[in-house]
């Protein structure tokens, strides 16, 4: 979620390297800002990706596969989507308009939009309300058009010591049989940046009565601490097969590159195998989003050095491509739709 002033002078293997800083937003009452450095090598691969289009008729309703992807751009405006059938060349929707505006919450911002589905065909969107509170956004669809009122749900509000709840996501735990929502928090004195990272969450049948929070997942670092020793931030689940259970998260790698670490676990809520990573090639990236396709893991992220979205593409989590997207974004998540989905979706948006 964060693209923190810790994290920029890393950028690149050698320090002779020249770039251009511009910054992506600031917040006056958080010890973080964000920035986005980058890098004279990134303009070839963009040079090479894909034009943004914009037309119904550039997706193949036929395809083999429908993607849509849920992001934000500027965080007061809200959640926008955009449309793909392979996941490098996507068709933004309703003409770059936000698709749900923010109205509740902490600080009533929408950042790193999440969509899932779950068991019973809903749509579950949940969302960053504010740099600082210990809320979420959540609302619901059947369509992916239409979304119910917005909802805050106090999901930290149990845990002292935490000042904000980022980067949320609903995982629908097929063991338990219950939903988990689950963010990350620094765990610390007030108004530091160096509180402990952790992955938090709470389990829940209905979205209105809620577990008491856990711990998902800590490494016992702080968030922005030492290079390869700090905590984890952006987590997101994989189901890769029956008791095989994949947790992408962003870190520091040992260079002080943040970057994407994975662990693979029996169970949704752990215990996490070893670290595994970081993904590479990697010049910083964050909030990952990952995929199967075809058999390959396909690992979306909001890289440090571009406001192009990268994709990484993998058969066996080692090794990785990396390519850079047509899709200008924000930390967001990718879901696999149907064709009727698909239709409806441009058919209201992309008239």
């Amino acid at each position: 979620m964060i693209k923190s002033i810790f994290n920029i002078a890393f950028i690149g293997c050698t320090a002779l390297m020249s770039f251009s800083a511009y910054a992506d937003h600031s917040v006056n009452d958080s010890p973080y800002a964000t920035k986005k450095v980058r890098s004279n090598k990134l303009e070839v691969l963009e040079k090479n990706a894909p034009k943004l289009k914009n037309k119904a008729d550039s997706i193949d309703l036929n395809g083999k596969h429908l993607f849509l992807f849920s992001y934000f751009n500027d965080e007061g405006k809200g959640m926008f989507y955009a449309m793909s059938n392979n996941g490098v060349s996507w068709v933004e929707l309703n003409h770059g308009q936000p698709i749900v505006t923010p109205k509740v919450g902490s600080q009533k911002l929408m950042r790193d939009p999440s969509i899932n589905k779950g068991i019973d065909g809903t749509y579950h969107l949940v969302w960053t309300t504010g740099w600082n509170g210990k809320d979420i956004g959540h609302a619901t669809s059947t369509d992916l058009v239409n979304w119910s009122e917005e909802d805050a749900i106090p999901v930290g509000k149990d845990i002292d010591n935490i000042e904000h709840c980022w980067a949320p996501e609903v995982f629908y735990n097929d063991i338990s049989r219950n939903y988990m929502i689950f963010w990350s928090s620094n765990y610390g004195p007030a108004k530091s940046p160096k509180g402990e990272g952790r992955i938090y969450y709470v389990t829940t049948q209905d979205f209105k009565a809620f577990s008491t929070p856990k711990i998902l997942f800590r490494n016992g670092f702080t968030t922005g601490g030492a290079a390869g020793n700090n905590g984890p931030i952006d987590a997101f689940i994989l189901k890769d097969a029956a008791k095989k259970y994949i947790l992408f998260y962003k870190k520091d790698d040992n260079t002080g590159v943040p970057t994407v670490f994975h662990r693979i676990g029996k169970s949704p809520i752990g215990p996490w195998g070893q670290e595994v990573g970081p993904i590479k090639p990697s010049t910083g990236d964050e909030g990952p989003s990952c995929i199967k396709i075809d058999g390959k893991y396909h690992l979306f992220t909001d890289p440090f050095e571009s406001n192009y979205m990268y994709t990484f593409v993998s058969s066996d989590l080692k090794t990785w491509e990396r390519k850079v997207t047509n899709l200008k974004m924000s930390h967001g998540t990718i879901i696999e739709i149907s064709k009727t989905e698909a239709k409806k979706l441009l058919n209201h948006f992309n008239k």
